[in-house]
């Protein structure tokens, strides 16, 4: 009967000790869990200080010197779903481009990444002006400056399109 009463009393003990355990388990799960739904809000806030439209145009001047062209560039940045997206708008000279993109980055810095071609752009249907995945566009605030760093939509640009080296400065503007 002493090893039966033993038995037992280890029974409950492990049974305790199992049961706190579980709990203990539990509890951090439910706090990890809290904690990355906490650090995903946090960081989608971060990057609705990019949420507007941009602008950048551009006029030059024809070999001529006798008229000139123009550029223009219309980018709007919106939030669906917990999601950063953009539509980009080219016009102008030999520019006629119209994509959706995703916005990925954070409250300092913003890559414009392609997604497709729309409607409006003169290659819908034909094909997709960019590959999926291609960075357009990098955006960064330096106080109050936008920095630009052309990408991708670079070569849509009948003069950038010619350059070799990066092209970093201060071209888009947000719109007010």
């Amino acid at each position: 009967m002493n090893k039966s009463k033993k038995r037992m009393r280890y029974q409950r003990r492990t049974r305790a000790k199992r049961s706190t355990v579980l709990t203990g388990v539990f509890i951090l799960g439910v706090v990890f869990i809290f904690v990355t739904i906490l650090i995903i809000l946090n960081n989608s806030r971060k990057m609705d200080g990019w949420i507007g439209g941009y602008i950048y145009s551009e006029f030059y001047p024809h070999n001529s010197g006798e008229i000139y062209y123009g550029t223009a560039y219309r980018i709007t940045i919106w939030k669906h779903d917990n999601e950063y997206y953009a539509a980009i708008e080219g016009s102008g000279w030999h520019l006629g481009t119209w994509g959706l993109a995703y916005v990925a980055g954070d409250d300092q810095q913003i890559d414009i990444i392609a997604m497709q071609t729309l409607p409006g752009d003169s290659y819908f249907g034909k094909c997709e002006r960019y590959e999926k995945g291609e960075v357009l566009v990098h955006f960064e605030r330096r106080g109050e400056e936008l920095i630009t760093e052309w990408k991708a939509l670079r070569d849509q640009h009948p003069i950038l399109t010619y350059r070799e080296d990066a092209i970093i400065g201060n071209y888009f503007e947000k719109v007010k």
